[in-house]
Order: structure tokens, then C-alpha cells, then sequence
């Protein structure tokens, strides 16, 4: 499948792979449908098998959904994880992003806070992913893009176990105000400050939260 990806050759018909590799049509589909979850290939009726371009984020999602389950704080282990890769990509990532796309991060920006003024409050955690994902948006490492993809469905998925107060929202997205006003005046070093007083902010929470849990 590798190889018809790069040449871009048709995969034969699961019938055809069942003679080609001499294994029942059963077993071959056992064997798909985990190229499937992994993101190797998709079936379509009428279509057939179809190689993806890779992606690291559905075998990520799958092995740390498994693990979060076994060991929880692995969450936060990845949550460090990826504070330290948007760090590290800042610089390179910031810079590349166009003046329309700066305005739209002001516009997601926006709409979460007015979310947050709703009665009764609505959680921005789709705002929050759009946000940070469309700042490192232009990187070219798709190993990066994965991992950061993978964060902020994991993420969403965990802040809907909880509610968050009010006054704590505001907080974290007149954050995203200053990164947003940071960009817009290209001041790329006051948007770094910005981006990691915010997620230390975050990190700050989660201790107290874990420190309360075992009181």
C-alpha cells in the first residue's frame, strides 16, 4: 500500500489481494479495517481501497485514548508535551501568518468571548482549538501538525467533562486577546510571553485541581 501510495498505482480489490497474498477475504478485511483505523487507507463502496497521505494523529488517538484510559495523567504528560512543542515552534510558525489570517484569529477571539458573556456561558473549545491550530497553521513538519491535532481533539473531549468558572474564561482569552493583539503588530516576542503565560496559567489550574482531588 506504501508503495501505491507513492507510485499512485490502483490497490486491488480485496478479492484480488485475497488470491494475491493467499489469505481468506475475512482475515483481509481483519487487516484493512486496522489500516483503516490507522489512517492508511479508506474503503468506499463503489470505490474500493484508496491509500491516504500519512498522518501520525489517528494512531496517536488511538494509542493514547487506550492509554489515558489505563493511566490518566498521561493527559497531562501530553498536555506538557504540547506546551513545549508550541514553544519551541513559535518562532518559526508566527511569522508566516498573513495579515487576513491574523484578522481571523481577532474574529475567533471575539466569538469566545462572547460565549463566555452568554447566559448561560458556553464553552469556547472549539474556539480554542481554531485558535492555536491556525497560528501554526504554515508549519511543514507533518509530524508537528499531528501531535498538535491530536492535543486539541483530546482536549476538547476532556473539557467537557467539567465546567469552567466564568471569571477563570476570561482570563485565558484576554490571554488570546494579547497574542492576537501581539500578531497584528507583528511584535512576535510579546506574543511568545503572552502564549506562555497562558498555558502556564493552564498548568497552574491543573495543579490545583489535582491538589484539591486528593484533600
Amino acid at each position: 500500500m506504501a508503495e501505491a501510495n507513492r507510485t499512485g498505482a490502483c490497490i486491488p480489490t480485496i478479492a484480488e489481494l485475497s488470491e494475491e497474498l493467499g489469505i481468506s477475504i475475512t482475515t483481509l478485511r481483519e487487516q484493512l479495517e486496522v489500516a483503516r483505523r490507522l489512517g492508511f487507507v479508506s474503503i468506499k463502496p463503489k470505490i474500493g481501497i484508496q491509500t491516504c497521505d500519512f498522518s501520525l494523529s489517528p494512531a496517536l488517538m488511538l494509542s493514547l485514548q487506550y492509554g489515558i484510559k489505563v493511566q490518566p495523567e498521561l493527559f497531562e504528560a501530553f498536555r506538557d508535551l504540547r506546551k513545549h512543542i508550541e514553544a519551541s515552534y513559535w518562532y518559526e510558525a508566527a511569522p508566516l501568518l498573513t495579515s487576513t489570517e491574523v484578522s481571523v484569529l481577532g474574529d475567533i477571539v471575539r466569538k469566545a468571548q462572547q460565549k463566555i458573556e452568554n447566559q448561560p456561558i458556553e464553552m469556547p473549545e472549539k474556539e480554542h482549538r481554531a485558535f492555536h491550530l491556525a497560528i501554526f497553521q504554515h508549519l511543514e513538519n507533518p509530524l508537528v501538525k499531528s501531535i498538535l491535532e491530536t492535543f486539541w481533539e483530546l482536549n476538547a473531549r476532556n473539557e467537557r467533562n467539567y465546567y469552567l468558572d466564568r471569571t477563570y474564561l476570561v482570563t485565558v482569552w484576554n490571554y488570546h486577546q494579547r497574542i492576537y493583539e501581539a500578531l497584528a503588530a507583528r511584535d512576535f516576542e510579546r506574543g511568545y510571553q503572552a502564549l506562555i503565560a497562558h498555558m502556564d496559567l493552564v498548568v497552574q489550574r491543573k495543579k490545583v485541581e489535582l491538589s484539591q482531588r486528593f484533600e
